[in-house]
């Protein structure tokens, strides 16, 4: 089992179930996953959870097949668990909340974005193969430009997150980790998948 295509499936399934079990008037399109997971809102264990189940899930799956190149990975994996247990502020402003806790979930959403971009920008760089060298410079820029396009953009900020986290996690379903991905396809493959031009490097 890839632990990682697990806590994807569950981070997918809290996020779209997310307008029916939070607070009215949340959006998809205006609204941040995290305000899911928001301090002092209904059902926001589910969405910390989530959080916590998808960190986990890379991490675990590194700690299985570890080389250098998966680090920036795992770090984003640890930092998205840690965000589980530091909730966001509410939507609406009359809730109290703690604002310690807001500040370190912001802070531990950022060294997961700074991660992640590091790891797309090193397999652009490392990657043999030319078409795999152009999809991870291409997810390091999409990981970079649309967290900026949400802070320049606040009323479409949901959807553009949303684009971004499908686009990164699709590269993590099909890739992420090498070894079991190249386990799958066959063992005369593996080594050609663990060795050759497609592998992370």
């Amino acid at each position: 089992m890839r632990f990682t295509r697990l806590g994807i499936a569950i981070f997918a399934a809290a996020v779209v179930a997310g307008p029916l079990y939070t607070v009215p008037g949340y959006s998809a399109v205006g609204n941040l996953i995290s305000e899911l997971g928001a301090q002092n809102t209904p059902r926001n264990y589910l969405m910390s959870a989530a959080f916590v189940a998808l960190g986990a899930g890379i991490v675990a799956d590194g700690l299985r097949d570890f080389h250098r190149a998966l680090a920036p990975f795992m770090a984003f994996g640890l930092f998205m668990a840690l965000v589980g247990f530091f909730g966001h502020k509410p939507i609406d402003p009359a809730v109290p909340y703690a604002t310690w806790a807001h500040t370190a979930h912001g802070a531990l959403a950022t060294a997961a974005g700074v991660a992640i971009t590091a790891g797309f920008a090193w397999q652009g760089v490392r990657q043999q193969h030319p078409g795999r060298r152009v999809v991870a410079a291409s997810l390091a820029v999409v990981s970079l430009a649309l967290p900026l396009a949400m802070l320049s953009l606040p009323a479409y900020q949901g959807v553009i997150q949303r684009v971004m986290y499908l686009l990164v996690f699709s590269w993590l379903w099909a890739c992420y980790p090498p070894r079991a991905h190249a386990r799958a396809l066959g063992r005369g493959h593996a080594l050609a998948q663990d060795t050759g031009p497609g592998a992370i490097r």
